[in-house]
């Protein structure tokens, strides 16, 4: 039994003011005597003025002090604890985080685990089938899932056939999931509820431990008692590009001690490259380090072996050329532009070429000079054009070089609009970081159409002066006016502006773009003239359990560059395609999040059970803890109020009773 208000205990102060009233009250019996007793008077006097005499065989008294003693009782609201019985509403809030889909063993009628493997997903539909049946016959349904945000599967549903169906169909979702989010909605939805109760499945291993949240309603926390099984773990994995060969780096972590050396294979492009075993260190993790491995587009990591959690058993990783960007730059002759471009660190090929419209470069320093010169047998990160676009650029494998990479160009062809004495005017761009351009004088701009591909990012009064956006995926770079005409190359912000461009124009590129967190956001490069775009399926976990093609995400014009990738881990090809059916891709490597791969770990999760009212005194945490305790042992509180009120109209009649009897006080 409990206490709802200790405040009551204020009226307890009744019980001794009507004891005052008692003793305070002076009561004589008249009775005819002989004269010769006259003289006894004084002593009746001070018998009747002898407090506690007065409380001997006062039937009327005791009563009264009962009903005082029980209506103080009545107003402390009392409580007890009985079994929990079916609700009218009854919200489930199913884990449905990344770990729900390691292996376990389900419990046999002992409570022992038996050989028979299945997942605590399965393990938890089956135990929140059986208390639907057990505890909430007839009762309506609220079902809840985690997600990146709550879901609500089911509401108020009387059939239990159909929870029965949402139940099989829930999945893992392996990213980040709502764990309080999801709490909190099962708390708002039974708030100002009088019939209702909301119980999580969970196994143990949950983000955050419910500080904060209350219930109106009684709650409770069921774990689905998984077994105990060790996870071994991929917490890094990628490679490098060098001149001898790629070099890959993995680190790995158990969540048990372990001891046995773990066997691995690397794979490039779906060939096996290597297969070997690795050592375990003191603190559970093992370092990974192979040289020279053969080149490939996609690489893959496995790991071998009997392991609960196989979502963080795979992972990918793409070659990563050098850090140092590879330039290509066509000019006629820059110095300034060529040494600001050193200053990036990139790997500068220089190739001179002649005046407007011309096919044939200039030789200097063993450069070539034929009419259509090769293009590079390494293909460049970045390609930049200080002048006019020479014509060959436009023909055969250049054209298709130029498609494929990124573009700067500086000036050009096209009428010069004059704008000297204006001010530049920049918008917020990666380009234009640390750049205020103040002071800086401008003579003429190129009076041009706006491109398809790009915005401007920087004005010279009120006409556009640069241009950046992407063009079939890949970045594009345009200035509008020569730097011969603005004494910008003089300035200090002109190294820093180079250094941006640069930055921005190689970075992201290539088909790989990393590793993302399944159900995170990321920037992926999408043309304008794309017509149909989607998340393909091609390694791993994602593979393994067949998953469709995912339509991308669109906007109110078209395709978002920021897309949310897929909730199942693996490797994935985000797909684009045309109006005329040409297709590109680029690699994504979608991973679990890493919190679900410690599946040995469980939090005490609990949540404030609001029995007491606002007014609530100092005995509220205590009264909270106990309500959680009896909460978790399928108990509810019972109000005892009534009864006990009722107990004191009763007495409060018998009291009447004596009254009327004549019994004096």
């Amino acid at each position: 039994m409990g206490i709802g208000s200790w405040l009551g205990m204020v009226f307890g102060l009744s019980i001794p003011a009507i004891l005052l009233m008692y003793l305070l009250k002076r009561k004589f019996i008249d009775t005819l005597v002989p004269s010769h007793l006259l003289w006894e008077r004084v002593l009746r006097n001070i018998e009747a003025n002898r407090p506690w005499q007065k409380l001997q065989s006062r039937l009327l008294l005791w009563l009264q002090l009962i009903v005082a003693a029980l209506l103080v009782f009545a107003l402390m609201q009392p409580y007890g604890w009985v079994s929990d019985n079916a609700k009218g509403h009854v919200v489930i809030v199913a884990d449905t985080s990344g770990s729900m889909s390691a292996k376990t063993a389900e419990p046999d009628a002992e409570g022992e685990h038996s050989n028979q493997e299945m997942t605590r997903m399965d393990l938890l539909k089956s135990q929140v089938k059986d208390y639907l049946k057990d505890h909430a016959k007839g009762s309506e349904i609220t079902l809840l899932s985690m997600d990146s945000e709550p879901q609500v599967i089911l509401s108020r549903e009387k059939s239990h056939t159909r929870v029965e169906e949402a139940l099989d169909g829930l999945q893992p979702y392996y990213g980040k999931s709502a764990y309080q989010e999801t709490i909190s909605l099962a708390s708002a939805l039974t708030r100002d509820e009088q019939d209702a109760e909301v119980i999580v499945f969970t196994d143990g291993q949950w983000k955050g431990d419910g500080e904060g949240i209350s219930f109106q309603v009684p709650s409770r926390v069921i774990d689905i008692e998984a077994s105990p099984l060790r996870n071994i773990a991929i917490k890094q994995f990628g490679v490098q590009h060098q001149s001898t060969g790629s070099t890959a780096v993995a680190v790995l972590e158990s969540t048990v001690g372990e001891t046995r050396p773990i066997e691995y294979s690397v794979y490039g492009d779906d060939q096996l490259l290597v297969t070997q075993t690795a050592d375990w260190h003191e603190d559970g993790t093992a370092t990974l380090r192979l040289e020279h491995l053969q080149d490939a587009e996609v690489y893959r990591l496995e790991l071998h072996g009997v392991d609960a959690y196989e979502a963080d058993n795979t992972s990918f990783a793409f070659s990563s050329k050098s850090s140092t960007p590879r330039v290509l730059f066509l000019s006629s002759g820059n110095l300034f532009l060529e040494k600001a471009l050193q200053l990036t660190g990139a790997e500068i090929t220089k190739m001179i070429i002649q005046g407007t419209g011309s096919d044939a470069p200039m030789q200097e320093d063993g450069e070539m000079d034929m009419s259509s010169p090769p293009v590079p047998k390494e293909a460049p990160d970045l390609i930049i054009v200080d002048g006019d676009i020479p014509n060959f650029v436009s023909k055969g494998e250049w054209e298709k070089l130029l498609s494929k990479t990124p573009l700067w160009t500086i000036g050009g062809i096209g009428k010069e609009v004059k704008v000297g004495g204006e001010k530049a005017k920049l918008h917020n761009h990666e380009m234009t970081k640390y750049l205020s351009l103040s002071g800086i004088y401008f003579g003429a701009v190129l009076e041009r159409d706006d491109p398809d591909w790009g915005d401007p990012i920087i004005e010279i009064g009120s006409k556009p002066a640069v241009y950046a956006g992407k063009l079939g995926g890949h970045s594009r770079l345009s200035f509008l006016f020569k730097l011969e005409d603005t004494d910008l190359p003089l300035s200090a912000e002109f190294p820093i502006m180079v250094n941006n461009a640069v930055s921005w124009l190689t970075s992201g590129e290539g088909y790989g773009l990393g590793r993302v967190i399944a159900g995170g956001s990321l920037d992926i490069p999408i043309s304008a003239e794309v017509t149909k775009a989607q998340w393909v399926a091609q390694g791993g976990l994602a593979l393994s359990k067949g998953i469709d093609p995912i339509d991308a995400d669109q906007g109110l014009r078209g395709y978002t560059t920021l897309q949310k990738t897929p909730a199942v881990p693996g490797l994935y090809a985000f797909e684009q395609q045309d109006a005329e059916g040409n297709k590109s891709s680029y690699w994504v490597d979608v991973a679990a999040d890493p919190f679900e791969g410690a599946i040995g770990e469980k939090t005490a999760l609990s949540f404030t059970q609001e029995i007491t009212d606002s007014k609530a005194t100092m005995g509220e945490a205590e009264q909270n803890d106990r309500a959680r305790n009896k909460a978790d042992e399928g108990q509810v509180p019972m109000s005892l109020m009534w009864i006990v009120a009722a107990a004191a109209l009763v007495i409060m009649l018998l009291e009447w009773g004596v009254y009327q009897r004549g019994r004096s006080i």
